[in-house]
């Protein structure tokens, strides 16, 4: 799938993981980086890498975010830019592209599940991160 996903975005010079980024930093608005990586189930050290050329395209900045968002002195805030505003926005239509491929071969009743499952999945490990010390 990744690769369905790539094809489409490469239009937009985007891969999945870039355009997931903005997606999910432009639906919170600002967010704090280490909330952003477990909301992706990503560490730290990949959602660095992630976010570095995407700062330097301009389309992500790093923003200050109140102390009791941030969960170390570490910790920093992004947001979408214009920039990464209009990006994001740009290639909605590959990324819907890629989805609507994605549908027609796995088809409705498995799409449904797999969805399901992965949801599922992420809601356990979220529970599970709750019971880490």
């Amino acid at each position: 799938m990744t690769n369905i996903y790539d094809h489409y975005l490469a239009a937009d010079e985007l891969t999945i993981s870039q355009y997931s980024l903005l997606a999910r930093i432009g639906k919170y608005g600002p967010i704090g980086v280490i909330p952003l990586a477990a909301n992706m189930g990503m560490d730290r050290s990949t959602m660095s890498r992630t976010l570095k050329p995407l700062i330097a395209l301009g389309w992500i900045q790093t923003v200050d975010m109140p102390l009791e968002m941030l969960t170390d002195k570490r910790s920093f805030g992004v947001s979408l830019t214009s920039a990464g505003q209009h990006k994001w926005k740009e290639s909605m239509p590959n990324w819907r592209k890629a989805q609507n491929e994605i549908d027609a071969i796995l088809g409705e009743e498995t799409h449904y599940a797999l969805k399901t499952l992965v949801d599922n999945a992420n809601l356990k490990f979220e529970q599970y991160e709750h019971t880490l010390p």
